[in-house]
């Protein structure tokens, strides 16, 4: 749900000139299409990996999400200045593709609420 009510708020916060706008629909941005998403990370992903790797795969994922995502800030820069666009225009390119592919994401993986997880490896 954070994703989907973010899409809509992307333009809404990034091509606006009035500065109330800005103000307003930045928080509600933040809440929805950043904290609201990355809050409910942890439990999103330790339902996602079979019992026995469920902390090492977590651990992998939030890495590899903060490895590549260091890459945002040069790759908006670069756009922005090389093409000429200015930052919204790479910012709104990189929010919404972001927010697509957590719904992607979302829309293909397992569903395991209500079912009972145990560990496929018997190690005594």
């Amino acid at each position: 749900m954070p994703a989907l009510i973010g899409l809509p708020l992307v333009p809404l916060y990034l091509f606006t000139q009035d500065y109330t706008m800005i103000v307003v629909f930045f928080g509600l941005q933040g809440w929805f299409a950043g904290g609201g998403i990355w809050s409910q990370a942890p439990a999103y992903l330790a339902e996602r990996f079979p019992t026995e790797v469920r902390a090492t795969a977590s651990g992998f994922c939030f890495h590899q999400g903060a490895i590549w995502g260091g890459f945002a800030s040069p790759v908006v820069t670069y756009f922005a200045i090389n093409w000429h666009l200015g930052f919204a225009i790479p910012m709104a390119i990189g929010t919404i593709g972001g927010l697509i592919n957590v719904l992607l994401a979302l829309s293909v993986s397992p569903e395991t609420h209500g079912k009972e997880l145990v560990a496929d490896v018997v190690l005594a």
